[in-house]
């Protein structure tokens, strides 16, 4: 009995947590994820880009405010919709894709980002929210 207790709390103490890394796709997309933000762009047919930040930023809200308002210049870029992490650098921004492309936005604000020695690089781009769809009980429960 008291070697399972030993064996347990020794299994216990050696694992971890599963932490982000930070430097994945994923991670740059949750970071930044504003749900409310996104069914906002569906409702107006327009689409999410999410990009890394590339560079050494600046700590700070000077930074957050140069970047958001390099994003929202950019021509159909909706106003209020960039979101913008420094910890993990990140930015997402929603578009009107009959205005303007992902490409041409983000050419857009690395012209105006240049001065600042950092860069986004477009990691994905989100047309429509997902799809979700009910999950029939009766044809999930037993025989």
């Amino acid at each position: 009995m008291i070697r399972r207790i030993v064996v347990a709390l020794a299994l216990a103490t050696s694992c971890t947590a599963a932490l982000p890394c930070g430097h994945c796709v994923e991670d740059k997309v949750a970071v930044v994820y504003d749900h409310a933000e996104l069914l906002r762009a569906e409702a107006a047919h327009h689409h999410v880009a999410f990009c890394a930040i590339e560079g050494n930023l600046p700590p700070g809200e000077a930074t957050q405010h140069d970047l958001t308002r390099a994003a929202e210049s950019a021509q159909g870029v909706d106003h209020g919709s960039v979101r913008v992490s420094i910890d993990n650098p990140a930015l997402a921004f929603t578009f009107d894709p009959s205005r303007t492309s992902v490409e041409r936005a983000v050419k857009s604000m690395n012209r105006k980002l240049s001065s600042l020695g950092v860069r986004l690089e477009p990691v994905r781009v989100m047309e429509r929210t997902a799809e979700l769809k009910n999950v029939d009980s009766a044809k999930t429960s037993g025989p």
